[in-house]
């Protein structure tokens, strides 16, 4: 089997002409004819059908399209991270983090203070849960910290390891109506404005807040950035619920308290596939991450 052949096949569907796949791989136009002809050898059925003057791909053809994509994604995965070998001599890890769990672990100067993390080179991405627990499980990263795994109990695919809990704050700027009140009673938020923080294990952990003291906050919009919703809490005169951590980030017009009523916790956890190739070394990391936390 070969991969170009394969690419060949992705890009087909994706271009529509032997021309443009042809300039896109640096090739005359009957070298890749030349591979369409031998992968549909290799299969043993058309792959390929033109139409007002469009390649196309048949019915076999798209079943195969399945696999080409992925077996293309993790070659170029591996190409990726090769290269990122030869050139800095060092193994890449990927660390998936959502932001809410990124601000409580990765502080302004963690780097600085863990001596481990400069013989290696990581590399962190963010997104929501969702998005970076589908990368998880293709591979396209090595470990995902998040807060909500709901699926934890129903899978063997995945090794868990708690790393840090911390306490959510209710953030306002030195304006707001709140600001100085020494004690805030949780049924008055109800009539306040807020920005949501887009983070599942967040909205978890409100949620039991809101049910132990009947209240429900209005959220009036959602980002799933930290540094949007403290622009909107501090420009925008709204109440933000954030894990404590967060509070490095915030300029001289923020003050925080902790969320009044039942105290409340962000608990942040990390995944890594079972079948993981390294596993001494993805415990080196969880045990870097855990070191860095920040105290509850």
């Amino acid at each position: 089997m070969s991969i170009l052949r394969l690419q060949i096949l992705v890009l087909l569907d994706e271009l529509k002409k032997v021309t443009a796949v042809a300039e896109e791989i640096g090739v005359k136009q009957p070298t890749v004819s030349f591979h369409m002809k031998k992968l549909e050898e290799e299969w043993g059925v058309p792959l390929f059908e033109i139409k007002t003057g469009k390649v196309l791909l048949t019915g076999p053809g798209r079943i195969l399209l399945r696999y080409a994509v992925e077996i293309d994604r993790l070659y170029r995965e591996a190409e990726a991270r090769f290269q990122s070998y030869r050139e800095h001599g060092k193994h890449g890890f990927i660390v998936g983090c959502t932001d809410a769990a990124s601000s409580l672990l990765f502080g302004l100067d963690w780097r600085t203070k863990e001596t481990d993390a400069v013989q290696m080179r990581l590399e962190l991405r963010t997104g929501t849960h969702d998005d970076l627990l589908e990368q998880l499980h293709a591979g396209a990263i090595d470990l995902l910290v998040s807060g909500s795994f709901p699926e934890r109990a129903s899978t063997g695919q995945l090794q868990f390891q708690e790393l840090a809990q911390e306490r959510l704050l209710l953030f306002m700027n030195d304006s707001h109506p709140f600001a100085g009140t020494a004690s805030i009673a949780p049924y008055k938020l109800a009539g306040q404005r807020f920005v949501e923080l887009a983070d599942s294990a967040l909205r978890e952990a409100l949620r039991g807040w809101e049910l132990h003291e009947k209240v429900s906050l209005p959220f009036e919009w959602t980002t799933d950035r930290i540094d949007l919703v403290l622009g909107a809490a501090t420009g925008g005169g709204m109440l933000a619920v954030l894990p404590a951590s967060a509070a490095e980030r915030c300029g001289s017009r923020m003050l925080h308290v902790p969320l009044p009523g039942q105290a409340v916790y962000l608990k942040i956890t990390a995944a890594w596939r079972s079948d993981y190739w390294n596993p001494s070394f993805v415990q080196r990391i969880v045990a870097l991450l855990s070191r860095s936390q920040t105290p509850a």
